[in-house]
């Protein structure tokens, strides 16, 4: 048996960065990396990498030769999906791509646990195009459907909230700031509302397994379908050694102060509605998600090295201390 000749569009951001490293761990496949080379573009010298945009006629390169994997981490509309699919010279042994649980209406649809065969999205001309962040599920929905119209044996994950090394967000890292960096900790709803994580590299070892897997289809690829900022704020407390002083700032009170939900105010929805099973990709997959405090401890670890920069995610320190303020006065 020959090497596994790997296509991956994308590849040196947060998700995919993260896959190239586990995967250069292996002697049975050869990656070669498509992107822009705008992101760390000097990472991994050692792997055959195609420059190019994949939303131009750039993607005609991938066509020149036959790829067993194609693995999609970097698709976020879906005329860019066409594109990559028309050029491709062969069919692949499988095309593996990287959703988002962001394809549920978490709007209309409110139950717990969300199946994969709970209802995703419509998605319009004008927004297939969009190029803001309130339309991200309904293009990414969109790609699904491309890909189930396709013919090709497909595996599509949907992660919910991923966390991690690498994570150009700081949603999931501005709560392990706050233990680390300040002594009063402003929690909403006393952090007891629950939502669906993912620790990417649980989904990094999903997407390497699913490379040898037969298994095809959708799968919800959480790690921890019920996560708490309560419980994520317990664990980074002890592994910190930190003990901050927690005030609790209600619902109706960030309401009322225009605080967004998740977008200012991370990983905060008022409700219990953002949660995913599992038990499908359980089934199917060698799926152990790794234990929440070792995935935190190895988050941590990672923004030590880093010496704690400040997240560029959520509200701004002069409208925390204000809230805080409000709250104590």
């Amino acid at each position: 048996m020959g090497k596994k000749k790997i296509l991956i569009l994308g590849g040196t951001s947060f998700i995919g960065r993260n896959l190239v490293e586990h995967l250069l761990l292996r002697n049975d496949i050869e990656l070669t990396l498509f992107n822009r080379q705008k992101t760390d573009s000097e990472l991994f010298p050692t792997v055959q990498k195609i420059k190019g945009d994949r939303e131009t006629s750039d993607i005609q390169q991938i066509s020149k030769e036959n790829w067993d994997v194609v693995i999609d981490v970097s698709c976020y509309y879906p005329e860019s999906l066409r594109l990559v699919l028309t050029h491709l010279n062969s069919k692949p042994q499988k095309y593996i791509f990287v959703s988002t649980c962001s394809v549920y209406d978490a709007e209309k649809n409110k139950s717990p646990l969300k199946s994969e065969n709970t209802p995703t999205l419509p998605c319009t001309q004008e927004q297939s195009t969009d190029r803001t962040i309130s339309t991200y599920g309904n293009r990414k929905a969109e790609c699904e459907r491309i890909l189930q119209q396709s013919g090709l044996d497909i595996t599509i994950f949907r992660p919910a909230l991923v966390y991690g090394k690498y994570d150009p967000t700081d949603r999931f890292y501005y709560w392990l700031y706050q233990i680390q960096k300040k002594d009063t900790l402003l929690l909403p709803e006393t952090g007891k509302r629950v939502f669906s994580t993912t620790y990417v590299m649980d989904l990094v070892n999903l997407i390497t397994e699913s490379i040898y897997n037969s298994s095809t289809g959708i799968y919800n690829a959480t790690s921890r379908v019920e996560t708490s900022i309560g419980q994520l704020v317990d664990s980074a407390k002890l592994q910190l050694k930190k003990q901050p002083q927690s005030i609790n700032a209600s619902s109706e009170f960030l309401k009322k102060e225009n605080i967004i939900q998740w977008m200012e105010m991370p990983l905060w929805i008022n409700g219990d509605h953002f949660t995913f099973s599992n038990d499908k990709v359980q089934n199917d997959f060698q799926f152990k998600p790794t234990a929440f405090d070792h995935a935190v401890g190895e988050t941590l670890k990672y923004y030590s090295d880093q010496n704690w920069p400040e997240p560029t995610y959520g509200i701004s320190e002069k409208v925390r201390l204000y809230l805080i303020a409000k709250l104590t006065e």
